[in-house]
């Protein structure tokens, strides 16, 4: 009986410690992404588009930021799904 109790325990130790890694994986990747993404963004909106076509302008100024919410959306879909 206490050997049976034993290795539930243990189990759920070796679980939580593998969801403890995956939460503070998440949580690092979402600091990174929070400190460098807005530095990124202002970057391109703020850059010199003098002779540049509009739609590149627009492309750069307003697509990109788009696209890049949804790919750090998609990278922490796939992650919870592992």
């Amino acid at each position: 009986m206490f050997q049976k109790i034993k290795n539930k325990l243990l189990e759920f130790i070796h679980n939580t410690k593998a969801e403890i890694d995956r939460v503070i994986s998440i949580v690092l990747a979402l600091f990174v992404a929070g400190v460098l993404l807005p530095t990124a963004l202002v970057a391109i909106a703020g850059g010199n588009y003098t002779g540049v076509d509009s739609s590149v302008k627009t492309i750069a100024t307003i697509l990109l930021p788009v696209l890049a919410v949804i790919a750090i959306s998609l990278i922490f879909l796939k992650t919870k799904k592992s």
